[in-house]
């Protein structure tokens, strides 16, 4: 019996009914399937262990990839974890891309020390998830840890209106036929 997009079947098995129809490209889904496998191999040597995708359809809003990991019968890496549809938080999903925009600005370098300690800007406090000061750290340290106040000085620097402007992407008419977005862990 053939397993096709075995995460999103779950979900939608949960759901009920006897026939499910889904607007997935099954071509699509197998040319991402492989690129998410093969891409995910790479991010090994990241201690990153894990890739889930989906491929939007930016006219319809249409779902026609979803891979909810990088191998489903993966046991030791979490497979069988939907990642696709775990809940992340939007900062942390907008953390890369502000630092590439800052990269593109030549405002930071992967290397360049920012620091992690305490601030307050105007009666906001940003911290961290674990509540601790890292001192000096790297970007790239920031980016992988997901550190809260180097993101926040580096929105600083930038500026939140060419940030904002650079997410308006997606509605732009030079936008694309499809969207992907990539979640590793």
């Amino acid at each position: 019996m053939p397993d096709f997009i075995p995460h999103l079947a779950y979900k939608l098995k949960r759901r009920g009914g006897d026939i499910i129809h889904t607007t997935i490209e099954l071509n699509t889904q197998r040319k991402i399937e492989k690129l998410v496998k093969d891409y995910s191999r790479n991010l090994t040597l990241k201690n990153i262990r894990n890739t889930a995708v989906i491929v939007l359809d930016n006219t319809t809003h249409e779902v026609i990839s979803y891979v909810g990991s990088a191998d489903f019968r993966d046991t030791l890496d979490g497979g069988q974890v939907n990642g696709a549809a775990a809940i992340r938080q939007p900062g942390s999903t907008l953390k890369p891309l502000l630092y590439g925009l800052c990269i593109d600005a030549g405002l930071l370098t992967p290397k360049m020390m920012i620091t992690d300690v305490a601030v307050n800007y105007q009666g906001y406090a940003p911290e961290n998830y674990d509540r601790k000061f890292n001192g000096y750290v790297t970007m790239e340290f920031a980016l992988e840890h997901s550190l809260n106040i180097p993101a926040v000085k580096s929105l600083k620097a930038l500026g939140k209106d060419k940030f904002i402007q650079s997410l308006g992407f997606v509605n732009s008419s030079r936008s694309k036929r499809t969207s992907i977005n990539w979640v590793c862990r």
